[in-house]
């Protein structure tokens, strides 16, 4: 008579001898991703910013120009409307972060907790403007994989100072750029990132058009970058320094 294996058995075996059910492990894919979006030397642009509630009142907008540099270096600062021109954002790192505020002719550094504010009234904190650094703060795991598609679970390190425990992330496997990036509290979802449009330049890959939707508040900011400039020696230009982040934009 002969012997029949059963089917859970196989199975198991199956798995043993697979070392993974994915083709790349989270923290692979998540790396590639900040790879990715940190890959232009340095751009610039311009920001078209406009903020509402979710039924459309209260709309507001805004306009800004913008330098970056690598994962964390950047300078944002207000054009219009006239009562926030000239207010200003420098980012060094993730421990160094300076606010201009034109009106009192101050430079103040942003300390702490305060990071993780509004930044100027929007759905961005300070730390989330311009920003995509998961990997220091956050371990990743795929949660799924389909022929287009990554799902990426974060969950924070114990030493990590950051608002949110877990993240939930959507990255298209063709660029590896986020398609959506939902962030949790206490399992609660707080906000939804959503990366529209990306603008391909040669090699460069940045995301062009990002919406960002505070799910408690009923309210989003959306930013359209346009008139992009790659690759223009801004290090070299001391762009990222609180003598620039004085100067008046044009």
């Amino acid at each position: 008579m002969k012997k029949t294996i059963p089917v859970i058995s196989l199975c198991l075996a199956f798995l043993s001898m697979s070392p993974s059910l994915y083709s790349l492990t989270g923290d692979e894919i998540l790396a590639k991703t900040e790879e990715v979006l940190s890959g232009p030397r340095d751009y610039e642009g311009r920001l078209t910013m406009t903020l509402a509630n979710y039924d459309g009142s209260g709309k507001e907008e805004r306009a800004l120009k913008v330098w970056f540099a690598g994962k964390e270096k950047r300078v944002i600062k207000f054009l219009s409307p006239s009562s926030m021109n000239g207010i200003g954002l420098l980012s060094l790192d993730a421990d160094e972060m300076y606010l201009y505020l034109p009106a009192q002719n101050k430079i103040r550094r942003i300390e702490g907790g305060v990071k993780n504010d509004d930044f100027q009234g929007t759905d961005f904190s300070y730390n989330e403007m311009g920003s995509y650094d998961y990997r220091e703060d956050y371990t990743a795991g795929v949660d799924a994989e389909d022929e287009t598609t990554y799902t990426l679970i974060l969950k924070i390190k114990p030493d990590a100072d950051k608002p949110y425990d877990k993240v939930m992330m959507i990255v298209d496997k063709s660029t590896f750029i986020p398609q959506t990036i939902e962030f949790y509290k206490d399992d609660t979802l707080k906000k939804i990132l959503s990366i529209l449009e990306i603008k391909k330049t040669g090699s460069n890959i940045v995301p062009s058009r990002i919406k960002m939707e505070n799910v408690e508040k009923k309210h989003y900011t959306e930013m359209i970058m346009t008139e992009m400039k790659f690759d223009q020696g801004l290090l070299e230009k001391n762009i990222f320094s609180k003598r620039f982040l004085k100067k008046k934009a044009q």
